[in-house]
């Protein structure tokens, strides 16, 4: 039976629904099925690239599985995530500027950071996302617990403006538990006490998931999952291209609820899904990309394809990075691997230092990065490359 994504209008007491909101003429569609001709682009030659080496000495060390969650005009955040290290460095010296650790069992600390850290520069105020979500200055000092279940499902914590977050409640996988999975999955609550200030107006009757439950023996289970990239901010707007609809969306600052592109044949069409992600958004253009959500496979590559906004026009779009990526032009194979809180037009990621050496020694680094290698050990914490986007 083809399920039709819905929308339907909520009403909650004390609390405000976004809906969607209509746009002049046609919204461009995206063929699934189509061979869209191909555009191949190099990397530095359309964003300018940045270089902050971030300070290393025996006391600030990175681990392997450190994470870029923001970078602001004044400062980049960096979690890791089951050793629960909090790091805020300088955004232009790349100097430490503070560092704590607060993994406990007491009201005022976190077990794990299980759902990311969120950067709030204008508060200077770090929100960590665990059993709840823990509010600390950017010294790390205890302010206030907002008392959000965060192991309901996976959840994804975003800032949204001065005054809520929103949070993305994923499908419930847990055998038993399926029923818990919401059909209004996006909300805004509170920084100030997490309480709920608004839903979004995208209601679901079907929801996919990314993720299903393995079942092993003696009723025991684990989560199988696809990892990828996913790029959700747009500077202090928001993408939201959820594998459930049909439509991506841009939510504005003022909380209006934009289509920016559909989709053809129908996700409720397909078996295996074919879905889509948004990998980038820029002023000009966007990035994403689409596989076959086929939990028989380990996944593989996910082809990049363009959407001009000037233009309406969608192309395959392979990008080279010529400064990590020596293969031939077949392969285009940069795609942003990580979604940090950036301003617009921008993104960034995180470049091992014996990366950026090799790279160096072979005379491929764009923008500052000779001045930065010249200065790096091959052990030296990991550099932060920012591209902005022309």
């Amino acid at each position: 039976m083809k399920i039709n994504f819905l929308f339907i209008s909520l009403f909650l007491i004390g609390s405000q629904v976004i809906e969607a909101q209509s746009k002049t003429g046609d919204i461009p569609v995206f063929n699934f099925t189509k061979n869209y001709p191909q555009k191949k682009l190099k990397l530095h030659d359309i964003a300018d690239i940045e270089y902050v080496p971030l300070e290393t000495t025996d006391d600030i060390l990175l681990g392997g599985m450190a994470a870029l969650s923001a970078v602001t005009e004044k400062y980049i955040l960096v979690h890791e995530g089951q050793l629960g290290d909090v790091f805020v460095f300088d955004r232009h010296t790349g100097k430490l500027y503070s560092h704590f650790n607060h993994k406990g069992a007491s009201g005022m600390e976190y077990t794990w950071i299980k759902d990311g850290t969120v950067l709030d520069e204008k508060k200077e105020e770090i929100y960590v996302c665990s059993h709840n979500i823990q509010v600390y200055s950017l010294k790390g000092e205890y302010r206030r617990t907002l008392k959000i279940n965060m192991y309901g499902s996976d959840k994804k914590v975003l800032n949204f403006d001065d005054e809520s977050l929103l949070i993305y409640d994923d499908v419930v996988i847990e055998p038993g538990r399926e029923k818990e999975t919401k059909g209004d999955p996006y909300r805004l609550v509170s920084k100030k006490d997490g309480s709920l200030i608004s839903v979004l107006g995208l209601h679901f009757e079907k929801r996919y998931s990314k993720a299903i439950a393995q079942h092993l023996e003696n009723g025991m289970w684990r989560p199988y999952k696809f990892f990828y990239p996913q790029n959700m901010h747009y500077g202090s707007d928001l993408i939201i291209a959820d594998i459930s609809s049909d439509t991506i969306y841009q939510v504005s600052s003022d909380k209006r609820l934009m289509p920016l592109l559909t989709r053809k044949p129908s996700i409720h069409t397909t078996d295996p899904r074919s879905i889509w992600v948004p990998l980038l958004t820029t002023d000009k253009f966007m990035l994403f990309g689409t596989f076959v959500l086929d939990f028989n496979t380990t996944g593989g590559k996910i082809p990049t394809f363009m959407y001009e906004y000037a233009t309406n026009e969608i192309n395959k779009a392979p990008i080279l990075d010529t400064e990590y990526d020596t293969k031939p032009w077949s392969e285009g194979r940069w795609s942003p691997e990580t979604c940090p809180a950036i301003t617009k037009n921008r993104t960034a990621d995180l470049i091992q230092a014996s990366a950026v050496l090799e790279a160096y020694k072979g005379k491929r680094l764009k923008g500052n990065g000779e001045q930065v290698a010249k200065k790096l050990n091959e052990d030296d914490n990991p550099v932060v490359r920012i591209l902005t986007f022309k």
